[in-house]
């Protein structure tokens, strides 16, 4: 019994036109009573998706909620690479089977071989472009700071299925943040709701910010505002300096050196005016206990408010040391 159910089957799967699996016009009858559905083979095929479906592969016919259920199984993936692939009507049957169908309720009829050819679109570079530089802007905004983004000049050509509904372009910054000078951003290609190729868009960043330079050359010591220095959009290099942005940060500094024109300023470039000068006689003081001692020295160098000073004491022509307290008054520290 068991071998002619087998043999029954086997008949159904790989018959003729009706799937006839016994001789005569009886057993014709009785298969086209049994067969729900008819599967017939095309002869070719184009896969639009990402994978190929019974019903891109074979007609069935009526048209039922069943035969529309069995059009939906997934066969296999798309051939890849652009080249075709050629599927057998056994392949067919073997798979619908293994899917839990009664294949002995169907005829399968047409050739017993069938070629499918991938169907491919290049992605165009502009839609790339469009919706990758969109989402770093986006995130740029969110980020903050004065940016200008260099796109590329050049993309790799990418193809891929166009879909069979619909083929839509997704974009992420990787990592959700971008780099002092570059973003990469990926674009994933998603084909029918399903995730396809993932490309990679390297973006060069430019970053600036407002720096304060100098109008022209300025000696060393000579105050620093407005009068000599101007604000400046400049790039910024990868290894900054202590640079300064505003006025208010050289308000009432001299020059520590000469400084060239066009120079960005930096916080070594200024230093607190002189409130003693060099050759200047100034006033010391020295506190032992409860005895303050004052005597009369000569600067050696010029010095700012709180900063410290050499001095040669007039009588021992001796060399102190001490801290500028106020104009012409130098402490001397135990």
């Amino acid at each position: 019994m068991k071998l002619i159910t087998m043999a029954f089957c086997f008949a159904a799967m790989f018959g003729g036109e009706h799937g006839g699996g016994e001789t005569g016009n009886g057993g014709d009858d009785k298969n086209k009573k049994k067969a729900t559905l008819d599967v017939r083979v095309r002869v070719g095929a184009t896969a639009r998706g990402t994978d190929v479906t019974v019903a891109e592969l074979c007609e069935i016919t009526p048209i039922t909620r069943d035969s529309l259920e069995l059009g939906k199984l997934v066969f296999s993936p798309a051939p890849i690479g652009g080249r075709a692939r050629t599927v057998t009507r056994t392949e067919i049957v073997q798979t619908i089977a293994a899917a839990g169908h009664d294949v002995s309720r169907y005829t399968f009829s047409g050739p017993t071989e069938i070629v499918v050819q991938p169907v491919l679109l290049e992605v165009p570079h502009d839609e790339m472009l469009e919706v990758a530089t969109a989402t770093l802007q986006a995130l740029l905004a969110v980020e903050g700071g004065d940016v200008e983004i260099e796109t590329p000049s050049r993309l790799r050509r990418v193809q891929t299925p166009p879909g069979r509904n619909d083929r839509r372009l997704e974009a992420r910054v990787r990592g959700g943040r971008t780099g002092p000078t570059s973003a990469v951003v990926d674009i994933n290609v998603i084909i029918d709701g399903k995730p396809g190729k993932r490309i990679p868009v390297q973006f060069k960043l430019q970053r600036y910010h407002m720096l304060l330079k100098t109008a022209g050359v300025i000696r060393k010591g000579t105050l620093l505002g407005p009068q000599n220095l101007r604000i400046s959009r400049e790039p910024i290099a990868q290894s900054t300096g202590l640079y300064l942005t505003q006025f208010d940060e050289v308000h009432g500094m001299i020059a520590a050196r000469n400084l060239q024109a066009n120079s960005r300023i930096t916080l070594g470039d200024t230093a607190p005016p002189a409130v003693v000068r060099k050759g200047e006689i100034v006033t010391i003081v020295l506190t032992q206990g409860r005895v303050k001692v004052t005597a009369k020295a000569i600067a050696n160098h010029d010095a700012p408010m709180a900063g410290r000073i050499t001095l040669t004491n007039m009588r021992s022509r001796g060399t102190l040391s001490g801290v500028v307290a106020a104009p012409g008054l130098v402490v001397i520290q135990n």
